[in-house]
């Protein structure tokens, strides 16, 4: 978890993990979508949280889904994974030792 908004922690991933050598692509932002839906947490349409999906490139074909889980100023990041659409353990351990020295411990869903 780090103490930031969605915003700024997805900034600092992806700078990092570009740092180490992987490609960093935005897949979805739920800021970015048209439609204003009231929040699950907060009730209102006006709230800090936020939904970034990162598809992350190693050497490997397969990417890494990393999710960052934004709400009242903090964030936090998971691997996502899915039957038959897992990375490889190779790319998910370097993303986590990428990540390690900013404070973020990357959850495993």
């Amino acid at each position: 978890m780090l103490r930031c908004r969605c915003n700024t922690a997805v900034t600092e991933i992806t700078e990092a993990l570009e740092d180490a050598g992987l490609r960093v692509m935005l897949s979805f932002d739920s800021r970015l979508t048209a439609a204003p839906t009231v929040c699950p947490h907060h009730g209102t349409e006006q709230c800090d949280c936020q939904i970034v999906i990162l598809l992350v490139y190693g050497t490997e074909e397969r990417p890494a889904t990393l999710m960052a889980h934004g709400q009242d100023g903090e964030t936090w990041i998971s691997i996502a994974s899915a039957p038959g659409q897992r990375s490889s353990p190779n790319l998910e351990a370097t993303i986590k030792r990428t990540l390690s020295p900013l404070s973020i411990t990357v959850m495993a869903e």
